[in-house]
């Protein structure tokens, strides 16, 4: 049985040398110019036009072009393309929060007085209204964190605010309904494809298409689908906020330096200078994102979520057990995974494997239950207050401070600079310009208690100070301070050592009482605060909020936790043995 792409270059050939037998031209005529491509759908070879439409007995790039879909998963057309087979998978797909990232908008709008509650999720980074795709039985409650519509973000005509427009320009690029910044790192496709057909950094092509530019970006690195989807694609969309596909990789944002403070004339990754920092453990034993992170994680299951934590099923012990127990591969959804393997019978070696979806090798996965001995932080009263990852986080990503000016002069004419990613548009007014703060990956970050009650690293969400200038081009205000957050994280830089005991239980900052002002960073003197102010103080010592979180259920911890952790016995003299059991 020939291949696929063998059958393409007979089809091609015979359209060279001249039509088939009885002098008609050849049916799927797209493989004349696409000499080389690539099979798009390896698993079950399509024609061209089953995806694409278009017209394949045409001889004319023009004619043969009428009528296609560049893009045949873009969710606009999906329905009609990858969903006449995966019906199920593009209605979830639709409605999960890869789509609408309505954490994002409501992240945004409680901490600047725009939402009343933190969940009270109204709007959708996407051009329809976003609604269940798989509806739920007559009668069923709606799952925890679920509502029932989204309304698509509006305008800033519809809205006349400032924050909308925002979100729309600055943040609507990242989700798959819109592509994404033509940035080096950036580049993907929207819908199904913008995980499913990855793009090399540099956004060229490495098909042996002859119709495919190798020199041009902005093409995908091979047309061809696939499930085994690599961590620099998922970096596409998740290299800002907390960072994840980055961490990950041992990677922090710099300040930028010489040249590259002039953005727009270098080819940074994402648009940033990288320092080198700790990779998370995972990643130096050779997985990848989607070796943990499940199906229904990213495809979601068919509700619309207010947050992300509700689509997400994976905890420590899914994979690596508990003291007590090995792993049972359940997660908390109830669900089994279907990549980790333990013996159906006695299992007296604690083996427990996990097989790589990316690269298919086999990892033995450490089991808690199977070491020798339990160092102090897994004691029963420690593991039910703190998240695993809590001590064995190596930094997590951190910001302080930045300065956002919004410029609303009218323009005559649009301003490239004003462009809306929702509406694929530029605009005559509205462009905003972002001073970054202080980054640095924090070895020791803020504490501070999630959603599910358990104590985390926190870091901040965001702590922009604005300037506005209105429509005459007028300032009306400069470094005004509205909103401060600091949000619950999960870094994604897990190693096997932890940090000390004395970090966290001798450690005035890590309460979150604060340290960082001017002082210690002097950059942050441009925004303006008191010279006493610290950026990293989001509670006082009676446990009173002082910043924001945008995570309902996550808080900073109280002044009887923050005396708790202080007293705890384990970090007082006599328990250096233990500790010592726990850094190992």
């Amino acid at each position: 049985m020939r291949s696929p792409l063998a059958a393409i270059a007979l089809v091609a050939t015979a359209l060279v040398t001249g039509p088939g037998a009885g002098g008609h031209a050849r049916a799927d005529q797209c493989a004349l110019c696409h000499r080389g491509i690539d099979d798009a759908h390896p698993k079950k070879t399509l024609a061209c036009t089953t995806c694409h439409r278009g017209d394949a007995t045409a001889t004319d790039a023009t004619k043969a072009h009428a009528g296609m879909y560049p893009n045949p998963s873009d969710l606009r057309v999906v329905d009609q393309t990858c969903g006449k087979c995966h019906q199920a998978i593009t209605a979830k797909v639709k409605s999960s929060i890869m789509a609408h990232r309505s954490g994002t908008q409501s992240g945004t709008l409680f901490p600047n007085g725009l939402q009343p509650t933190r969940e009270d999720v109204r709007f959708a980074m996407a051009p329809v209204p976003t609604t269940p795709g798989l509806p739920l039985p007559k009668g069923h409650p709606l799952p925890t964190g679920a509502v029932p519509r989204l309304e698509p973000l509006p305008t800033f005509k519809e809205s006349s605010d400032v924050f909308m427009d925002l979100l729309r320009k600055e943040c609507t690029s990242c989700h798959l309904w819109t592509p994404a910044k033509a940035v080096k790192g950036n580049f993907r496709a929207t819908g199904c494809a913008a995980c499913h057909m990855p793009y090399a950094e540099d956004g060229r092509s490495r098909s042996k298409d002859v119709a495919m530019n190798p020199r041009k970006a902005g093409r995908p690195l091979r047309h061809q689908l696939t499930k085994q989807v690599p961590v620099t694609q998922c970096a596409t969309c998740h290299n800002g906020g907390s960072r994840a596909a980055m961490n990950f990789r041992g990677m922090m944002e710099a300040p930028a330096e010489g040249r590259q403070t002039f953005l727009w004339d270098q080819d940074l990754l994402h648009g940033h200078a990288y320092s080198e920092q700790t990779p998370d453990v995972h990643f130096a034993r050779g997985m990848a994102c989607i070796d943990c992170h499940t199906e229904r994680e990213v495809h979601g299951d068919g509700q619309v979520y207010r947050k992300r934590h509700y689509e997400v099923e994976l905890r420590c012990e899914t994979c690596h057990g508990t003291p007590d127990t090995l792993a049972t591969g359940v997660t908390a959804q109830g669900r089994k995974l279907r990549n980790l393997f333990l013996p159906s019978g006695p299992n007296p070696e604690s083996v427990v494997t996990l097989l790589s979806k990316l690269t298919g090798k086999l990892h033995t996965i450490p089991q808690l239950s199977a070491l020798s001995r339990q160092p102090a932080g897994h004691s029963t009263t420690h593991l039910a207050k703190t998240e695993c990852f809590t001590c064995h986080t190596a930094w997590a990503p951190t910001c302080y401070g930045c300065h956002i000016k919004m410029d609303y002069t009218a323009y005559r004419n649009p301003v490239d600079v004003a462009f809306d990613h929702l509406g694929q548009a530029y605009a005559k007014q509205g462009w905003f310009r972002l001073t970054p703060g202080v980054r640095f990956a924090d070895p020791e970050p803020v504490l501070g208690v999630n959603w599910r009650g358990k104590v985390v690293p926190f870091v901040p969400r965001a702590q922009p100070l604005f300037t506005y200038v209105n429509q005459a081009g007028k300032t009306e205000y400069e470094f005004k301070k509205l909103g401060f957050a600091h949000n619950p994280i999960v870094p994604h830089t897990v190693v096997k050592a932890t940090r000390t005991c004395e970090s966290c239980h001798a450690n005035p900052r890590a309460l979150g009482l604060g340290m960082f002002t001017s002082k210690e960073h002097p950059k942050l003197e441009e925004f303006r605060q008191p010279a006493d102010y610290r950026w990293d103080r989001i509670v006082d010592e009676d446990g009173h909020p002082l910043q924001a979180t945008t995570v309902d259920g996550a808080r900073p911890l109280s002044r009887e936790e923050m005396d708790r952790i202080r007293n705890a016995p384990y970090k007082l003299p006599g328990a250096t043995a233990n500790a010592g059991d726990a850094r190992r």
